[in-house]
Parts: C-alpha cells; structure tokens; sequence
C-alpha cells in the first residue's frame, strides 16, 4: 500500500471541512493497474449524494490542477455507512453512548466479539456493557486488544 503525500491528505480535509462535514477516513490502494483514492465524508444527520458529488467535484479539480497523485486512479466519495469504522480515538469519544460491535485478538471473558454499547473510553481502554447479560455486564477492552470497532446499526 502506498501512502499519500500529508499535503494531500490535509488540502482534502481542508476541501472537506469547508463545506460544513468531517473527513472520517481517506483510504488509497493499488486496484488492478490503477489506484483507488476513497474519501469517507460524514456530518450530523449525514450525508447525501449531493453532498458526496460536490466533494467529489471539488477535490477531483485540485488532483488534476495540482496533477498530486501519481498514475491513473479512481476518486470515490461516500459516506462511511450506518455501521461506519472506527479509525481513532475522537470516533469513541463522538460515539459515546451508541451500539458498537468490537472484534478483539485476544478473548475477552472468552469472547473474540463483543456487542454493546460504548460506556467508557479513556484513551487506553474502552468499556462495553451488554444488557442481555445481567451479571457483570461490562466488558473492559484495551485498545492494543482491539482488531476493528464499528457502530451496529440499531433498528
């Protein structure tokens, strides 16, 4: 996997911010002979097809004025979904409260995926409480233990 410029990285979250949303995560990687460069956009009550397209219009111009990526590569712009990913510690702050699914390495009281809520994050662990389990509901998870945390979609 190659890595972006910062440069890059920054002037697409500047692009971003401006117009009122948070970049949630830019991924790019090797597709077949050409790269993907995918922009993750969210904001509160989320985003729209408008809103992925201006994104999309605006930071494919400054690639192409800037000529910043290298080679061939596809610009995809969208939301992060209901069941988003977590990529860092400001995503468990803001999800405080919310239903997550945690996948760990190491089990945690037997278990390599914990559902709950997100009751607790202080930087070097997170607590999950179950309600379904009305014995010791909370599940103390180290971060250095955790493989990959998203939001469950909640009906």
């Amino acid at each position: 996997m190659s890595e972006l410029p910062e440069r890059v990285e920054q002037q697409i979250e500047k692009i971003v911010v401006s117009e009122g949303m948070e970049l949630v995560h830019i991924d790019y990687r090797k597709q077949g002979r050409t790269w993907l460069l995918r922009v993750d956009i969210d904001r509160e009550g989320g985003v729209t097809l408008d809103d992925c397209q201006l994104i999309s219009q605006q930071v494919s111009t400054w690639l192409d004025v800037d000529d910043v990526v290298p080679g061939e590569y596809e610009l995809q712009v969208s939301s992060p979904g209901l069941d988003r990913k977590f990529y860092g510690d400001s995503d468990y702050r803001k999800f405080l409260g919310r239903l997550i699914r945690v996948k760990t390495s190491a089990a945690i009281r037997g278990l390599h995926v914990i559902v709950g809520r997100l009751k607790e994050f202080d930087g070097q662990k997170i607590v999950v409480t179950d309600p379904a389990v009305k014995r010791d509901p909370d599940y103390v998870i180290p971060l250095a233990d955790i493989k990959e945390t998203r939001l469950e979609v909640e009906m």
